[in-house]
């Protein structure tokens, strides 16, 4: 079936313009504009659910300078008469999108938000010519345009709303896109304070009591500005991935991605986007990623979707924020490694979750570091009303992946490179004696990140040295009668191998273990999903382990 699937429109208008797939969550508009009006709101998401595309659809109903019936004409919001009467290109607005301002120094960051600043400023040029409008604020406005201001531009969001409620004889709608961006991306350079002061800066001028101004809204992944010392920014109500209200009108719900399967004819592949990219608990709705359905329902459309790859991780790598975020905590902050195991094994760790924390906090301790990775999308809630200690978990298979990918970023600079790609050569060519050994010296170098060994400690080392390495790896996947350890495929080959681990309690019991491992592998058959798939090749191996010592053996 042809519906024409795009992921990448930021714009609502040129989404709806191109004739692309649109979820109509148009409801939001009467929900915020009439339902529950505050002056000052945060929508924090995490990145990819269709924040931009949200406040680029708030911008079209609302800004006087344009007619939008034709971007709205069938969608939900046409049919609540009275809003639309009373909002629809009502008001003037103003959009500012923070998100390619940062830099590696000052004179960087200040030249890149003037540059920005003056694009803005360029929007309104009709008002220098306006007779109701201050000529004090043209001149103050055409040093912006130009950029021979010398001030920090953290007055322009006031200055622009005076002059528009001058021009109109109408307050104004601020929206500022992902407000956060330029805190996230100097964190832990010397441009941090001053983005921060800045963005927090020039809120303060319209968040608080402002008769120019009808409501300020904001995107972002954080809540980063409470408690800051311009008053003003602390009167903002957020909306984060806790709170119940505005829970799936931004993102996918279960009901949103069954029908985009439907539309597309491909409903039979349902239980695999689910088991993929849903999982996310917001307030007390299950959500899905849109970048990941949309991306992979169009790989599926084009004919690009790979059978012997499978789905893909399209969410990786689209934020070196996020990815940050995550590398600046591994191996670096007390008492998480414990916690990571758990989480990759499946299970649950429980956090006292911080939602109003700013970016230079993240690294403070355990509880920081998982709320921020609650708030931006690699955990998610399991429950679905507020407590004081919140059970976390990986949401789906997608972000497991990314977390394993991560293992290898962090290992891959404390053993050569040479080991892991021997161990994986040997294991492969059933070099049993030189694999044990290589694996040996393995773990001398990594496992010193534990405090104690446990199976799961052995199981993410291997987990992540076979991902990096860019094989396929099947991490506790049912197959036969049970879960197998470690299922490593090589697709392009048509090859298999099954790892089963067990961990030693003492040094002598090695054997033991070692053969406990294979007959599972043999009476669990956990080949089955290999034999399935057709796979040519299918090396089985039981492992065992006490503190830095490995046993092998072929089954």
């Amino acid at each position: 079936m042809g519906i024409n699937i795009s992921e990448s429109y930021d714009s609502f208008r040129q989404l709806r313009e191109n004739n692309a797939y649109y979820v109509d969550k148009t409801a939001m508009i009467k929900q915020y504009l009439v339902d529950n009006f505050k002056s000052a709101v945060l929508f924090a998401r995490p990145r990819r659910f269709g924040k931009t595309l949200t406040m680029t659809m708030f911008r079209e109903f609302l800004d006087i300078s344009q007619d939008s019936r034709d971007v709205f004409e069938g969608l939900e919001i046409m049919n609540y008469k009275e809003v639309v009467d009373k909002f629809m290109n009502k008001y003037p607005v103003v959009f500012l999108s923070l998100k390619e301002i940062y830099g590696k120094d000052e004179d960087d960051f200040k030249k890149k938000y003037l540059e920005v600043i003056s694009d803005l400023c360029k929007q309104y040029d009709y008002l220098l010519k306006s007779e109701k409008v201050n000529a004090a604020d043209k001149e103050l406005l055409e040093s912006y345009e130009y950029r021979n201001n010398k001030n920090d531009g953290s007055e322009i969001l006031g200055l622009l709303a005076r002059m528009l409620n001058a021009h109109f004889n109408k307050p104004v709608f601020i929206l500022i896109d992902e407000y956060d961006v330029p805190m996230a991306k100097t964190l832990g350079t010397e441009v941090y304070e001053i983005a921060r002061d800045l963005v927090e800066h020039m809120l303060s001028y319209v968040c608080k009591t402002n008769e120019n101004v009808k409501a300020v809204m904001l995107s972002g992944c954080l809540y980063t500005v409470k408690n800051s010392t311009y008053t003003g920014v602390n009167n903002i109500v957020k909306y984060t991935i806790l709170s119940p209200l505005y829970a799936s009108s931004i993102g996918f719900n279960d009901d949103d991605v069954k029908k985009i399967l439907a539309d597309a004819g491909l409903s039979d592949w349902y239980d695999t986007v689910k088991e993929w990219y849903d999982g996310y608990l917001f307030g007390r709705d299950s959500m899905y990623c849109p970048w990941d359905v949309l991306s992979f329902v169009g790989s599926l459309l084009d004919d690009s979707y790979s059978e012997a790859m499978g789905p893909e991780n399209y969410w990786v790598n689209t934020s070196e924020t996020s990815i940050d975020i995550i590398r600046g905590f591994f191996g670096k902050v007390n008492g998480v490694t414990e916690s990571f195991e758990r989480l990759l094994a499946g299970e649950t760790i429980d956090c006292t979750v911080n939602d109003n924390l700013p970016y230079h906090r993240i690294h403070d301790s355990g509880e920081n570091i998982w709320s921020a990775l609650l708030e931006t999308g690699y955990l998610t809630k399991t429950v679905k009303e507020k407590m004081p200690l919140m059970p976390l978990k990986i949401p789906n298979r997608e972000i497991k992946d990314v977390f394993r990918q991560e293992v290898w970023y962090f290992f891959k600079d404390k053993v050569e490179n040479s080991y892991v790609t021997d161990l994986a050569s040997q294991l492969w060519s059933k070099n049993i004696l030189a694999a044990q050994n290589n694996l040996e010296k393995i773990l001398e170098s990594t496992l010193s990140f534990y405090h104690e060994y446990h199976e799961y400690s052995y199981h993410l080392i291997l987990d992540g040295f076979f991902t990096g390495l860019g094989y396929r790896v099947l991490s506790e996947a049912e197959s036969g009668y049970g879960r197998s350890d470690l299922i490593i495929l090589d697709p392009a080959r048509r090859r298999g191998m099954i790892l089963e681990l067990k961990h030693a309690e003492r040094e002598k019991e090695l054997e033991k273990s070692l053969k406990d491992a294979s007959t599972q592998i043999i009476e669990k058959k956990y080949d089955s999903i290999l034999k399935y798939q057709n796979y040519e090749t299918i090396t089985r191996y039981g492992m065992a382990f006490y503190d830095k010592k490995a046993r092998i053996a072929e089954v």
